[in-house]
């Protein structure tokens, strides 16, 4: 039986965990430039935070290419999912499965409907979604997809915006994981009103304790609703700081996409050697399905890797692992070779 419990990656707490590898975070770590500026600037964490975020927004304007008045910030890209639930409050929604579990928190009031994703075409969004649009109010895509890790294809995103634009649906799609993958699939090349991108610093810029995500709206009005949900400093001094320093990175989100994609090649060879069916991904985290008890092998190495038993369409067969620094990695794929040898003697 699935395990329907609400759970994410990254709970290391109370436990003895020497490598999390359940946390889709950089590898490389935060910037040495944005690490400088949050030490030399704790003497002003004194003072409340801008609760406009100006001069961050400021900035993403000139990285996004889009007016400051199309853009909202709030405490992770959570944040602004959950403020879109309370300004909007649609009554009809289609998400993918499996997919990120926030949306259905966020919209639980709501009729969801789900279009699956399918272990026998790799999990992959298909055209045939379109026949699921219609009647819905919002609709809320993941590209790269949690946990699945692939893009969705530039010509059904194409398919999708257009019939949204047509039927004047909410077209959300979160793009959280993109910055991470060589095929930067946007819908932002099909942008209009009626569409939302989600974005944050979590992951990408290892910036997950500093909890900091935007908007990028096609409708200005749409925009100044959302701004006027949620808590009035949702944005903390040292997270907007350390936004604005991490934009001015050049080389930083290159070199990721570079040394993931080395690292996710070596992790998937590897395990595929042990028998561990390994599916595609576009980003920093592989799916895995084997009927050895992967979990609880790991936990007592110390290492964490996430269960994908409560993701609707997944069993307790599946796994998920982040694509971590090569000694990370080497000690994984170490540690799991010696629990299999154990397990066959």
């Amino acid at each position: 039986m699935r395990n329907n419990t609400v759970t994410h990656g990254g709970d290391v707490f109370g436990r003895d965990i020497l490598y999390d590898f359940s946390s889709n975070i950089n590898p490389l770590g935060m910037p040495e430039s944005v690490k400088n500026i949050l030490m030399s600037s704790v003497s002003l964490w004194e003072k409340y935070p801008d609760s406009k975020c100006r001069d961050l927004i400021k900035k993403l304007s000139i990285h996004e290419n889009i007016s400051e008045e199309n853009i909202v910030c709030g405490n992770g890209a959570d944040d602004i999912i959950f403020r879109l639930s309370y300004a909007l409050n649609p009554k009809k929604i289609l998400v993918c499965a499996p997919t990120f579990s926030e949306y259905e928190r966020a919209f639980s009031y709501a009729e969801i409907k789900k279009y699956m994703l399918l272990e026998k075409y790799n999990f992959r969004v298909r055209s045939d979604i379109l026949n699921c649009i219609d009647d819905a109010e919002m609709i809320v895509l993941c590209s790269p997809n949690n946990p699945t890790g692939l893009v969705i294809d530039k010509n059904i995103l194409h398919e999708i915006s257009e019939r949204c634009r047509k039927k004047n649906i909410i077209l959300v799609c979160d793009e959280c994981f993109l910055d991470f993958a060589e095929k930067k699939f946007s819908i932002r090349n099909y942008f209009h009103e009626n569409t939302i991108i989600l974005k944050a610093f979590t992951k990408i810029y290892a910036m997950a304790g500093l909890r900091l995500g935007y908007g990028i709206f096609g409708d200005i009005s749409l925009a100044e609703k959302i701004k006027n949900t949620g808590q009035f400093w949702s944005v903390s001094y040292p997270a907007q700081l350390a936004g604005i320093y991490a934009l001015d990175e050049k080389n930083y989100i290159d070199d990721t996409v570079k040394y993931i994609r080395q690292e996710r090649e070596y992790l998937s060879q590897n395990l595929k050697k042990l028998n561990i069916k390994v599916f595609d991904s576009d980003v920093n985290y592989l799916l895995l399905k084997t009927d050895i008890p992967l979990y609880d092998m790991l936990l007592k190495e110390k290492i964490l890797i996430r269960k994908c038993g409560n993701y609707c369409g997944l069993g307790d067969n599946f796994y998920r692992i982040a694509v971590r620094t090569h000694e990370e990695n080497q000690y994984l794929l170490n540690k799991l070779k010696g629990g299999l040898s154990c397990i066959s003697q």
